[in-house]
């Protein structure tokens, strides 16, 4: 049993009777805080990240024919460490909200996921670019947009982070798969329509990849509030001590 007793009714403003708890969840503020602190995250991994990358190809000259695999492993670590670092410490100011998750487990939750793109995808394309004498920061840029069909592992990682606190943890793992896809299938279509829009097709630019990776956040973003809605939570808050 859940150390924390399920919470199905709210006071309501005036303090003076009882509503049911809220089964969709909505909050305006919460969904705004999602959006901002999830764009503000992706800028400063992104940006990192490219910075890492251009490290390895000026400094370290990754490459498959030496001995610097093991320094491309660890800007790999580095980069998903960042990843994690950065996304779910500010994730968690929203979920912290809703449930009394600790900071520790929801970021390293993070990590794994970021770390098998970046050893699986970003790292792969980046060598062979250093190998074939090619653009590595454009290998870095495609790797990272490729690297978004990684973004439902994101989501299962959390989901069993959130089967602790929440009936709905399984919806977490298909929203997060949902809005992958959606925004794939529509840059995917732009990039069709339009020659400049070529993330996944093309060289791709760094705003795009960008665009694409913050097009995602209103999507999870409502779905984060509906599965930590508070009529789906197994587990609140324990009172504090006055």
């Amino acid at each position: 049993m859940s150390a924390y007793p399920r919470e199905e009714w709210v006071m309501t403003a005036s303090g003076s009777g009882r509503e049911p708890a809220s089964t969709s969840g909505w909050d305006a503020r919460l969904y705004r805080r999602w959006i901002g602190y999830n764009t503000l995250a992706f800028l400063t991994v992104l940006t990192v990240g490219f910075l890492l990358i251009l490290l390895g190809n000026d400094v370290l000259h990754m490459n498959l024919a030496s001995h610097n695999v093991i320094l491309a492993l660890l800007i790999a670590t580095l980069g998903a460490a960042l990843f994690g670092g950065v996304l779910g410490a500010l994730q968690w100011l929203v979920v912290k909200e809703r449930v009394p998750i600790p900071r520790k487990v929801w970021i390293t939750s993070n990590v794994g996921p970021a770390l098998l793109a970046w050893l699986l995808v970003i790292m792969p394309a980046v060598i062979s670019a250093q190998d074939s004498h090619e653009t590595v920061s454009t290998a870095y840029l495609l790797a990272a947009s490729q690297s978004l069909a990684l973004g439902p592992l994101l989501g299962l990682s959390q989901s069993l982070v959130l089967r602790k606190v929440t009936a709905r943890w399984k919806w977490w793992i298909g929203a997060n798969l949902a809005s992958w896809l959606i925004v794939d299938a529509v840059i995917y279509l732009l990039s069709r329509w339009a020659d400049d829009l070529n993330v996944l097709t093309g060289d791709g630019s760094l705003i795009e990849v960008y665009l694409t990776l913050i097009a995602t956040t209103p999507l999870t973003g409502r779905a984060l509030l509906w599965v930590l809605a508070p009529s789906a939570l197994t587990a609140t808050r324990p009172r504090q001590s006055r």
